[in-house]
């Protein structure tokens, strides 16, 4: 069952909405969309338009993407690839697209996947068992320098037929449909990959939509797949995606009826906003999402008293109201409903004079702390470096600079090359696995902090190596508690996706952390 959850205004204000009529359908009607953000009967045909916040930067190859966001990457890779698999936004949990059954044995050590018959890529070749395993070794090969390495790391695959297939793992993990269903998903045409060197910019997937035209920074525009696997969809006829960088006018654009949908990205303030205009929003809460994140392989932050006293010294509640008003501060890594919860917090309060001591403790040591917070050049995340500099100015033996810059020096220095001592990024965390084991696992793929430890992976790997939820929550409690109290990581706000789009706008189903899918999608006449 595919679940999504729609949130509309109370009052859709009379005559604010332009006619979106020169973009809508024409064609016949068609049976129900499998999603409940729907009003009505789905139709087939229309032309929509899709505003998101950043350009597809490296391309779209989907060996090379390792930080899909919503507002970037993941909703283009899921309109041309469509998913293997899929995990919903708000539960976690794994359902099935092109993939028809994902199954493990007793101990999660080899996992089965059976795969849609007739589903083929739109050059005509099989999307078959023989070009999931091709997609895979080809993450695995060294020559590739597939960011996506480490999470097939010993993995092994042998092709049972045409449509099945078998992932032994290195290590049991009785989790791993999760990690495949975010971050293993999209599989590619090996034709196409091995006959085109400049593949990532003419990707060719089996997903809904195929590439028609991409003009760099201006548009990209996606038609329909005539052979889509599943009969009758997708409902649209186009998609065009255009990247605009602020959120106020990625959300004006669908007021004014110059698209019908937008990712406006990390503020949750500018959802209440839509909602107030008359838009309408797809929305799942995700629990903790924006995270500091600590440099711990230079100084000042390979002291974990650095760490400490920054934690000590911010006031989190404080923080969410003047950096996204209307937010709320996290209690925990796990969202109020997750079942991982640990129903009180453990997080640490606010306590400047604690901070203080330990700041005059290093700097009584002569290791003052001193450190530049680099952060992408976006309203949310320029906002949390002021208020860091602001607030920490308060307090003697601290200095704190602010370098904000595009998202292509981010991807390079803190990304790849690690080249930082305080940074973000945005971690939702519907289920521990995969987000938060590739975030605090010793080499996880997320983990740009450099962190380790031993008595934290053993329980990540307590955790992803039972079905039962207490011994589960048992296992992510003890990961919560070592994440207090050595502090690789700072949540500031909780985290809710969501997209806001115009009424006519059908169909959305949120998936992964944030992005649609796009065979269900359909415009209202």
């Amino acid at each position: 069952m595919h679940r999504s959850l729609r949130i509309t205004a109370a009052v859709v204000a009379a005559g604010l909405l332009v006619s979106l009529t020169a973009c809508a359908p024409s064609g016949e009607t068609t049976p129900p969309a499998d999603a409940e953000n729907t009003t009505g009967q789905p139709v087939t045909g229309g032309d929509a338009t899709i505003i998101l916040g950043v350009e597809a930067v490296r391309g779209l190859d989907p060996a090379m993407l390792f930080n899909l966001t919503p507002s970037g990457d993941a909703n283009r890779t899921s309109a041309i690839y469509d998913v293997l698999f899929w995990s919903d936004a708000a539960t976690g949990e794994v359902e099935g697209q092109i993939g028809e059954s994902l199954e493990p044995d007793d101990e999660g050590a080899v996992w089965t996947m059976a795969l849609n018959e007739g589903v083929t890529f739109t050059d005509g070749t099989p999307l078959d068992a023989a070009a999931v395993v091709f997609n895979y070794e080809r993450i695995q090969d060294p020559a590739t320098a597939s960011p996506l390495a480490g999470l097939l790391e010993g993995v092994t695959f042998t092709v049972i037929d045409e449509t099945t297939l078998t992932l032994e793992l290195s290590e049991p993990n009785l989790q791993f449909d999760k990690i495949l269903a975010t971050s293993l998903t999209h599989i590619a045409s090996p034709d196409a990959i091995q006959s085109d060197p400049d593949f990532a910019n003419n990707p060719v997937g089996a997903g809904p939509f195929m590439l028609e035209d991409w003009v760099r920074d201006d548009h990209m525009t996606l038609v329909r797949n005539p052979d889509y696997f599943q009969d009758g969809l997708p409902y649209l006829d186009s998609i065009t995606f255009k990247p605009l960088r602020d959120p106020t006018q990625r959300i004006n654009s669908v007021q004014t009826g110059a698209a019908h949908a937008a990712i406006p990205g990390s503020e949750l303030s500018f959802k209440q906003a839509a909602l107030d205009a008359g838009l309408s929003a797809a929305s799942a809460p995700a629990g903790s999402g924006p995270m500091l994140m600590f440099n711990t392989g230079v100084a000042p932050f390979d002291d974990v008293r650095a760490r400490k006293a920054i934690q000590l010294a911010l006031d989190l509640d404080d923080l969410t109201q003047v950096v996204d008003p209307g937010s709320t501060a996290p209690d925990s890594l796990y969202g109020s409903e997750s079942p991982f919860h640990p129903g009180e917090s453990v997080f640490v309060e606010h306590d400047a004079d604690a901070a203080q001591e330990l700041f005059d403790e290093l700097a009584d040591e002569g290791t003052p702390v001193s450190f530049a917070v680099t952060m992408p050049q976006s309203g949310f995340f320029t906002r949390v470096a002021e208020y860091l500099q602001s607030r920490l100015s308060q307090y003697d033996n601290v200095a704190v600079t602010v370098e904000t810059v595009d998202n292509a020096t981010i991807d390079e220095r803190v990304f790849r090359n690690q080249d930082y001592q305080l940074s973000a990024q945005i971690v939702p965390v519907t289920d521990p696995e995969p987000n938060l084991a590739k975030l605090l696992a010793t080499g996880g793929q997320t983990n740009y902090m450099g962190y380790s430890n031993a008595a934290l992976d053993a329980a990540l790997e307590e955790g992803r190596g039972s079905t039962d939820v207490t011994e589960r929550s048992a296992a992510y409690a003890t990961v919560e508690q070592i994440a207090v109290d050595e502090v690789p990581v700072l949540p500031i706000r909780n985290q809710e996706s969501y997209t806001v789009h115009a009424e006519s706008f059908n169909g959305l189903t949120l998936h992964g952390d944030g992005s649609l899918l796009y065979d269900r999608l359909w415009l209202t006449e």
